[in-house]
């Protein structure tokens, strides 16, 4: 990494309450369930069951996950479905608290924030095609996914499309009222750089 990307992740920790309760890079301060995902494919989506133990992998294409309700998030490269809305048959979606996590708030956070409202998937319009890289009529496609995750990080174009990170806080409601989630997605790149290598923590909120 170059000192202009340092700099700018700095930046960046600074602006969204400081490194020192971000994880910047440890995440041994977190409560919950750690997953990493590798979802490097640029066509197949790779969908989970949200369990207590972590993601089950459901082997499934897409045109059954659209009918099934086996499975409750899919990743592919930096996006995310729910199976809701245009992604799936089922009820589940995704609320935006806009604020940004720190270990502390995600630890403590053990309830559903009044007035969220979550939102089922719809149609995503920045599924890039690299094969078509040069061709700006082609390069990007559309696909079913949730507008509201898009919101965990974007990519700098004029920085050699470094994908930086919101830490805002996402609250998912999991399908068949099977309850809720607190998750945040905070790394993109893996151990030795490879991009779509995802770091995630969530848990379980319990409703009383």
């Amino acid at each position: 990494m170059n000192l202009n990307k340092k700099l700018i992740i700095s930046f960046f920790c600074l602006l969204f309450n400081g490194c020192d309760d971000n994880i910047n890079g440890d995440d041994n301060c977190l409560e919950g369930i750690q997953q990493s995902i590798e979802a490097t494919s640029f066509t197949n989506w790779i969908y989970y069951s949200i369990k207590d133990t972590g993601f089950v992998e459901i082997e499934i294409n897409e045109s059954d996950a659209y009918n099934s309700r086996e499975w409750d998030i899919a990743m592919m490269r930096n996006h995310f479905r729910t199976n809701s809305g245009l992604s799936g048959v089922s009820d589940g979606g995704v609320a935006m608290i806009d604020e940004t996590w720190s270990c502390k708030s995600f630890n403590s956070l053990d309830y559903i924030p009044n007035n969220l409202i979550f939102t089922a998937d719809s149609l995503l319009s920045n599924i890039y095609q690299p094969w078509a890289h040069d061709d700006e009529d082609t390069a990007y496609t559309d696909a079913p996914g949730n507008t509201i995750l898009e919101n965990w990080g974007w990519f700098d174009i004029d920085n050699d499309y470094y994908f930086y990170y919101s830490h805002k806080k996402f609250i998912i409601k999991l399908p068949e009222n099977r309850g809720y989630i607190k998750i945040w997605p905070y790394q993109y790149y893996g151990d030795l750089g490879q991009s779509a290598h995802i770091s995630l923590v969530y848990d379980f909120i319990v409703q009383e």
